[in-house]
């Protein structure tokens, strides 16, 4: 699938990839995509972005992760507004297991220094193939850029996309076209 992609667009996956894992998903999501195209986004992509105020800070704010509190981390306010005392919970199972069994024990199954990929989400998914179709049927274009990337991404109707617009104040119209703009060649003045 990637073998059509520039560089750039290269670029994008893998900071979508490195973000994902680096807040723990457990899989590269549409949120992921965007930030990547924000973040290492060609011309084609950043200049729009940031012109429309979707920027890296104002999406990586938004994603599922990166709001009060670590993933996974316990939230004893929480539960006891639920009726769940975490920290009789918590003493009754170190003294049943011993102290620290509540917390995160190191993965044993896989050997260190050796992460595996994460796969694309299928609403990711979905715009990458968007994305091919744009640039190859639409555009006529025979790689895939990062600007493809964000138009298929734009397509998706993604509740998350959609969401980082409104909260930049744009639409997927204004911004689509706006790609647009940037991804055509420019115009021949006749002789």
């Amino acid at each position: 699938m990637f073998e059509r992609f520039t560089t750039d667009a290269r670029e994008v996956v893998v900071a979508a990839h490195d973000l994902a894992r680096e807040l723990g998903s457990p899989q590269i999501g549409t949120g992921h995509l965007l930030y990547g195209c924000a973040e290492q986004g060609d011309l084609a992509t950043a200049r729009p972005l940031r012109d429309y105020g979707v920027t890296p800070a104002l999406i990586r704010r938004l994603l599922p992760g990166t709001g009060e509190g670590a993933p996974g981390e316990i939230d004893a306010d929480s539960l006891r507004a639920i009726g769940i005392d975490y920290d009789v919970v918590q003493a009754a199972v170190a003294e049943t297991f011993g102290p620290g069994a509540l917390e995160s024990a190191p993965d044993r199954r896989r050997p260190a220094g050796r992460r595996p990929r994460l796969r694309f989400s299928p609403a990711a998914r979905e715009s990458l193939r968007l994305a091919h179709g744009i640039a190859a049927r639409e555009l006529h274009h025979s790689a895939l850029m990062p600007g493809h990337l964000l138009l298929g991404l734009l397509r998706l109707d993604d509740e998350f996309v959609l969401g980082v617009l409104d909260q930049a104040g744009t639409t997927v119209g204004e911004l689509s076209a706006a790609v647009l703009t940037e991804l055509s060649p420019p115009r021949q003045r006749p002789a």
